[in-house]
């Protein structure tokens, strides 16, 4: 193009001369030179001109839908560093090197997506070269189209951030005095609360204070949900946290967080209810006839000092006066009813009437300056005016009123709230969903309750009922196949011909709700014939299917006759969905034989890297076959089924191994689940740090009693410290002592205890430790639960820190999906199509959480092999599976649950 212009020949002396021109520029007046990857080596005199362009046209396209998708994830175009951090993390899975490599240059990249998101923003880049680079986007409809939207949320995001109100301070009163401190949200309109949820970016969207036992949901908080604190005095400063387990330090997350925090009162008004009393402050108007209380003293040791002033008392306004609040002259002659958002008179909630009426005269109103439409009713001998007002500001007037008669109100959206519900998953399930430990049951609640009680029956048609009863620690919530209340009566159930009948779910939550669920029996499309070893379908009875089969030591699927001394598996000779799912596991003479506490050891031969087996080698679709029939397939006995899930655990560790390699799965083999519990990881810190033992300790010779003084000490320590994050925050020597004490009344268990079995124990004991030796122990506490010895395989940085954040007891698979493929860097990194995309994303995640549901999907096993490419996404997606279960508490009997 430059020799067109120039009207010369464009050979190879004139690429290198340029090119040297480059190098005198690069030596004389610093421009950048070219870097070292293949690409720059390859085109040694275009990169030159290119490398040294500011944003070059290649890139404007990615960089646009990059910053729209950095905005869209709520990060502020202020916070110049999350927004790098943010773009590097998408350019790595889905742009070309050439973008990445711009992305290296931090000044220049902050400065130009800064100034692009705000163009009125100040900065070292100058106006003019601001404008060309804005008319060379406007040259891509689809750049200027996302650049335009990107513009248009970060604008309306920081006009919605002076919008924000602080939450206030509430006393609960009790006969006219406090009795309780609540903090309330603002009652915000939809459009703003939805803005501040993406602002604050809390992962599972709650929000709890440094003093307070509840969380609440982020939506009903910002609609005015409430709060209660444990103390009522004295006020806490910046009380409002995140209850994501998260620090936080953002620009705009920060900046709103701020913005919600409470201000310390003197003064509170007292609500028409008389139940409740809101804070108030300076220059706010306060009715006639409405009482105040005034906090004289409040003190750390709880002693609160209040004093109550009238508005209708001379004495008492002028005091107000002069403290800076303005008194209204009189009450207005307008009155209005309606569903009220707490914390505000004059803001009422949608989907109830507004009523309107005037004192001593007929409803006729003005509503915005135009007759006020609505009926009439008639309420304790007053006409009201029902007004259906929208959503917004409204002003009202009588038609031939005054301006002191004026009343403004607001009506707003009420919060998106969560039924009171049961929901039970898979939406089909059966009688073998409940038996195998498939099933989950999701209760939500419009309220974060705790400390819930729920009792779950299972009703057959011929036998006794079965019944479960546990403590639900807080709601919403979901309860997986292997919790205690779920064990428990799967273990009841074992024996019974539940199967063919089908049971009825009885799932009661005390003072909340009553849900009865059918579990249908098991429909079996193909039937096993014991006589011939062959299988039938139930709907054409002359289709005959050979027999696959497989044993407890050789688990692998073949078609060779089965042995009848071992615990085996049969399944027919079917297309997958039909066979994995109709498998029979059947006890062998020489498993009877087998004495408690036994396992037959699970051979399988040399693991091959490679989608199908050989002599050489399984692979993984062969391995990936085997693992689903053996958990899908019915066992006829306990032991059986015992068996079962001895093969399902070297199957699974077999798959890990093919997918996370040797060093992942030595390392997850490794790990003592036990510690993954808050408490579990409090007590491992502490011991490595010697707090638990030592000279003045007893020395625990025996492995059982070990192994009770652990379980003692983990209680003992729950109760000392119920949320590790509160106790941070918290932290006093006092505190400290408690833990010490919590060690102490462990040994003094484990004492009685032996005292009780007749063995000569330990004299009591004493001990004391440093308190910040216990601090340090719950700081390193804090990170275990997010399982950082795997910190090493997720690679990069940014796929690890997007993966550690959620909360993963909130996330549906769906959610997963989405987080894994926001954080995804691909194997091959080329532009155009993913080698790995949604659809391999969830097929592999499936093998681990819902291996039923991957073999129902069509191509499952192409999508499963491109995993065997992309060693460092199949970690990302095993390390979310991981997450996940622990979060359920869907463990391996193993562990503690």
């Amino acid at each position: 193009m430059l020799a067109q212009e120039l009207g010369t020949e464009a050979g190879p002396s004139f690429r290198i001369a340029l090119s040297r021109l480059f190098e005198l520029g690069h030596r004389s007046l610093h421009l950048a030179c070219p870097g070292d990857s293949p690409w720059e080596r390859h085109f040694p005199h275009i990169s030159w001109p290119i490398g040294n362009s500011l944003v070059p046209l290649e890139i404007q396209p990615q960089l646009t839908n990059a910053l729209r998708r950095a905005v869209r994830a709520g990060i502020s175009a202020d916070d110049a560093e999350r927004l790098l951090e943010y773009t590097k993390m998408l350019a790595a899975g889905h742009s070309s090197r050439r973008f990445e490599n711009w992305l290296l240059q931090s000044d220049v990249a902050t400065e130009v997506m800064r100034r692009l998101l705000a163009r009125d923003a100040s900065g070292w880049l100058s106006e003019t070269i601001l404008m060309r680079i804005d008319r060379d986007i406007q040259e891509d409809r689809g750049a200027y189209r996302a650049i335009t939207e990107a513009r248009k949320t970060v604008a309306r995001r920081s006009a919605s951030l002076v919008q924000i109100t602080a939450s206030r301070f509430v006393f609960a009163l009790t006969d006219g005095t406090p009795s309780q401190l609540i903090i309330r949200g603002p009652a915000l309109p939809a459009q703003l609360r939805d803005e501040v949820i993406a602002a604050l970016r809390i992962h599972g969207d709650r929000i709890r204070a440094t003093d307070g036992a509840q969380a609440i949901s982020l939506a009903s908080f910002l609609a005015g949900g409430e709060i209660t604190l444990n103390k009522i005095c004295s006020f806490p400063s910046s009380p409002l946290r995140r209850d994501d387990a998260l620090d936080v330090d953002e620009g705009t997350a920060n900046v709103t967080m701020e913005r919600l925090q409470p201000l310390e009162p003197e003064f509170f008004v007292i609500e028409p209810t008389g139940m409740a009393a809101h804070a108030v402050f300076p220059n706010e108007k306060l009715q006639p006839d409405s009482g105040i209380i005034q906090c004289i003293r409040v003190d750390d040791d709880g002693n609160l000092e209040t004093q109550i002033f009238d508005t209708a008392a001379s004495a008492d306004v002028e005091f107000l006066r002069r403290r800076g609040f303005v008194i209204a002259d009189r009450v207005p002659s307008l009155q209005l009813l309606g569903l009220p958002a707490p914390g505000s008179p004059r803001r009422f909630l949608r989907g109830f009437p507004v009523l309107a009426t005037q004192r001593g005269t007929s409803v006729e109103l003005l509503l915005d300056g135009s007759a006020a439409s609505g009926e009439v009713l008639r309420i304790h001998g007053m006409d009201w005016k029902a007004l259906r007002s929208d959503v917004g500001q409204h002003l009202i007037e009588p038609a031939d009123g005054r301006e002191l008669d004026r009343l403004e109100f607001e009506v707003i959206e009420p919060p998106d709230l969560e039924p009171a519900a049961v929901k039970v998953l898979p939406a089909n399930a059966d009688v073998s969903d409940l038996e195998a430990g498939r099933l989950e049951i999701r209760i939500t609640a419009p309220l974060a309750l705790e400390e819930v009680p729920i009792r779950i029956r299972i009703i057959s048609p011929n036998e006794p009922a079965l019944a479960s009863e546990g403590v639900i620690e807080r709601l919403p919530t979901k309860i997986t196949g292997r919790s205690p209340l779920i064990h428990d009566i799967q273990t009841q159930l074992a024996g019974r011909q539940a199967r063919d009948s089908g049971l009825r779910l009885h799932i009661e939550v005390e003072g909340l709700l009553e849900k009865v669920i059918s579990l249908p029996p098991v429909r079996r499309e193909l039937r096993y014939e014991w006589d011939t070893g062959k299988w039938t379908s139930t709907a054409d009875e002359d289709r005959e299917l050979p027999s696959v089969g497989a044993t407890a030591a050789a688990p692998l699927l073949d078609a060779s006759n089965r042995d009848w001394e071992e615990t085996s598996l049969v399944l027919p000779d079917a297309l997958d969905h039909e066979a994995l799912s109709a498998g029979l596991i059947i006890s062998g003479q020489a498993s009877t034989r087998l004495g408690l506490g036994e396992r037959s050891e699970v051979s399988l031969p040399a693991r091959l890297r490679e989608p199908g087996s050989s002599r050489n080698g399984v692979g993984l679709i062969e391995l990936a076959r085997a693992n689903v029939a053996w958990q899908l397939a019915e066992a006829n006995d306990l032991l059986g089924n015992w068996q079962r899930w001895t093969v399902v655990e070297g199957l699974e560790a077999a798959l890990i191994e093919q997918l996370c390699g040797t060093s992942w799965r030595k390392l997850e083999a490794g790990i003592d689940l036990a510690i993954l519990t808050p408490h579990g990881a409090i007590l491992r810190c502490a011991d490595a740090l010697g707090l638990v033992s030592g000279k003045d300790l007893p020395k625990v010779e025996t492995a059982s009693d070990r192994e009770f003084l652990r379980d003692r000490l983990i209680a003992r320590l729950r109760e000392a410290v119920p949320d590790v994050l509160e106790a941070l925050l918290q932290w006093n020597d006092d505190l400290a002592g408690d833990l010490d004490l919590a060690v102490i009344d462990a040994y003094e268990d484990l004492r009685h205890h032996l005292e009780k079995s007749g063995i000569e124990s330990f004299e009591e004991v004493d001990m004391s430790r440093p308190a910040e030796t216990w601090r340090e122990a719950l700081e390193r506490s804090r990170e275990i639960p997010f399982l950082p010895m795997f910190r090493p395989f997720i690679l990069p940085e940014a796929r690890w820190s997007a993966l550690i954040k959620p909360w993963y007891s909130e996330l549906s698979e769906d959610d997963l999906v989405d987080l894994l493929d926001s954080s995804h860097v691909d194997a091959f990194r080329r532009p155009g199509l993913r080698w790995l995309g949604r659809a391999e994303l969830r097929t592999m995640l499936q093998l681990w959480l819902s291996p039923k549901t991957m073999v129902e999907t069509e191509g499952w096993r192409d999508l499963l092999a491109k995993g065997l490419s992309d060693i460092r996404t199949c970690r990302a997606v095993r390390y979310a599976a991981l997450r996940r279960k622990l979060a359920l508490g869907d463990l391996p009997d193993r562990s503690t649950n």
